[in-house]
């Protein structure tokens, strides 16, 4: 079995040492393999260990310069460590690559910098960017109809959750969504209550715990009022 993919299978069994022991054999005995530097800063990353990541990274791009996934994984390495700006720059780099398959994963990330940057309007902008470059990420499609709600857009998003309903019937978060925004606009209580019962009778643990939400959701609506 290939190295990389045996490697990512002890990861998930819980063996995480001897996952990144086999990927540093991998690297040994095949320097010029780029994706076993990648998958080990990944690994490294995801164990939180970041100084060991920074540097396996380091070495990579030097090997490779010009390769988006690096600078990517940088600006992965640098969300993690809540350097906002260090990770914002990075990010912004892999959007500039003439022909990379990671520009929408980049600008995604660059708004998810600017969400934790309590600046959700330019969040937004790169969301609905990454969007124009992947319409049935449903990820992504949800997380644009949260930010719409963080910033006041209630109709717009409506619409969203509305899209991730028809993609993806059985995920329960936009069922809860779609009720959260039927309600703030003030729809009728038959036409909302529904997507709450369905998002219950999907996961009802979450749902307890995203019925806990509706107060920040109300506070948002309120200060929207009072700016109003």
């Amino acid at each position: 079995m290939e190295r990389n993919h045996k490697a990512f299978q002890l990861w998930e069994q819980g063996e995480f040492n001897q996952a990144i022991q086999l990927l540093m054999e991998e690297i040994n005995d095949n320097p010029d393999n780029s994706d076993s530097y990648y998958n080990l800063a990944t690994m490294f990353i995801l164990g939180h260990k970041y100084d060991d990541a920074k540097a396996i990274l380091e070495t990579a791009i030097e090997k490779y310069p010009n390769d988006s996934i690096f600078i990517y994984a940088f600006g992965n390495l640098y969300y993690e460590l809540e350097n906002y700006q260090v990770s914002l720059n990075y990010f912004e780099q892999v959007t500039q690559f003439q022909e990379t398959p990671l520009k929408k994963d980049a600008m995604v990330m660059i708004g998810q910098n600017y969400l934790a940057l309590d600046q959700s309007k330019k969040a937004l902008v790169y969301f609905l960017s990454a969007y124009e470059e992947d319409k049935l990420d449903m990820t992504l499609i949800l997380l644009i109809g949260n930010t719409l709600m963080q910033v006041g857009s209630f109709q717009e998003a409506k619409k969203y959750f509305e899209l991730s309903l028809e993609q993806a019937p059985k995920n329960d978060e936009a069922w809860f969504k779609r009720g959260v925004v039927g309600m703030v606009l003030e729809e009728d209580l038959n036409s909302f209550q529904p997507f709450f019962n369905k998002s219950k009778e999907l996961n009802p643990s979450r749902y307890e715990e995203r019925i806990k939400q509706l107060t920040a959701i109300e506070s948002i609506v309120k200060n929207q009022k009072d700016v109003e």
